[in-house]
């Protein structure tokens, strides 16, 4: 067959087909509806519009064998964009596209007398059309993914810094930047904070993308020395494991749930006050289990020539320590201290009193507890040194 009859014969059933393209577009969208989840969020009569005018489109450039005109390039860099920022996975947008060539693909098979080399020849420009339309798509997704991202990182970081200037928390921008990020302000929140200086500004990214997918609202930014992610209705121990995941040893620190916009501050405060307290441990460390050290904490100078004496004997003397953690912990019961450290109770006694000779302070008083746990909480954490001495003195 001469070149210009399969050019005849091509250009009469895209025609063909041309004239049935309402019927085509509707059997699309009905499929992608049906495939695509997200494209609930997309009002069908744009749907329908651009199906309908990007396959007219394709049937005119598979008619004239030419490639996609720049404005048909255009528009699907405008829809990418458009997607992007109705919050569509590029992946389904792409999908979009091979769902409505393949029904306009059926109905040029079926329009056709007979399968020919023609018809074949067609097919393959077709889908090197299709190539052609979602790598522009792709383009314009991309685009606007990154700028909305970082528009979003930008807002994050307004909203932490008002936080922190605000003198309640509660003022108009503080306010609006938090509702612009989804978070209703009169609910509680709660913060996590683990070190700035392991994370970079990509890994940053990544995890504000991740937390993104737990239920809730999770808003991360880095601020200070810290890196902060606020949450509302929200796992805490989600984001934790999100947080840990890049970073297996990282300390991480864990404020209280505390309502509003100012609650939210005081949350911040909690979890950075026990990231401090806890950063040699490389533990997830809860306001909730240390709130008296973590409050103490910044007051450490004033405490120093009270409670510094029994981090320098906590030093010298870790089984000491061990005893004095273990009375505390199980209830001020010699015998319980004993089964928990697998030691006897004569032990554990002795290792009390040997304490009490160095410190001054007798564990089983009130006070000499108080001081005790204060000082190992504040001062004997730090030195990192948890090696257990199990040598009697």
């Amino acid at each position: 067959m001469p070149e210009s009859a399969g050019e005849d014969t091509i250009q009469l059933l895209c025609r063909q087909v041309s004239e049935e393209i309402e019927s085509v577009t509707d059997r699309s969208v009905r499929q992608i509806r049906a495939e695509l989840q997200s494209y609930a969020a997309v009002p069908i009569d744009e749907q329908h519009e651009y199906i309908a005018r990007q396959l007219a489109a394709t049937l005119r450039a598979l008619a004239e064998s030419k490639p996609l005109a720049d404005d048909v390039l255009e528009r699907s860099r405008q829809l990418g964009r458009r997607r992007a920022m109705q919050g569509l996975p590029l992946s389904d947008v792409i999908e979009t596209y091979h769902i409505a060539s393949r029904e306009l693909w059926n109905t040029m098979v079926a329009r056709a007398a007979e399968p020919t080399t023609d018809l074949l020849r067609a097919g393959g420009m077709m889908w090197d059309l299709v190539h052609t339309a979602t790598s522009a798509v792709a383009v314009g997704h991309t685009d606007a993914t990154r700028s909305e991202q970082a528009i979003r990182a930008g807002v994050r970081y307004r909203f932490f810094e008002a936080l922190a200037r605000s003198t309640d928390g509660d003022d108009r921008d503080v306010r609006e930047l938090a509702e612009a990020l989804g978070f209703t302000p009169q609910h509680g929140f709660r913060a996590v904070c683990v070190a700035a200086e392991e994370w970079s500004e990509a890994q940053l990214e990544r995890l504000q993308r991740t937390l993104d997918t737990i239920p809730g609202t999770t808003q991360c930014s880095g601020h200070g020395t810290v890196i902060v992610a606020l949450s509302q209705h929200a796992p805490v121990d989600d984001i934790v494991r999100e947080v840990r995941l890049g970073h297996p040893g990282t300390t991480v620190g864990v404020g209280l749930d505390r309502p509003g916009l100012a609650g939210a501050a005081m949350s911040i405060t909690d979890a950075r006050r026990v990231l401090q307290l806890a950063s040699p441990t490389g533990a997830v460390v809860r306001f909730a289990d240390e709130w008296v050290a973590a409050t103490l904490a910044d007051h450490r100078a004033e405490l120093t020539t009270l409670l510094e004496p029994g981090a320098t004997v906590a030093a010298d003397h870790p089984h000491l320590v061990e005893a004095v953690s273990a009375f505390a912990r199980n209830g001020f019961s010699i015998s319980a201290a004993g089964r928990d450290i697998h030691l006897h109770a004569n032990s554990v006694t002795y290792r009390l009193d040997r304490w009490q000779q160095l410190t001054g302070w007798d564990p089983r008083t009130l006070d000499g507890l108080q001081r005790s746990v204060l000082s190992l909480g504040l001062f004997h954490r730090d030195s990192g040194d948890t090696t257990p001495d199990t040598a009697e003195e």
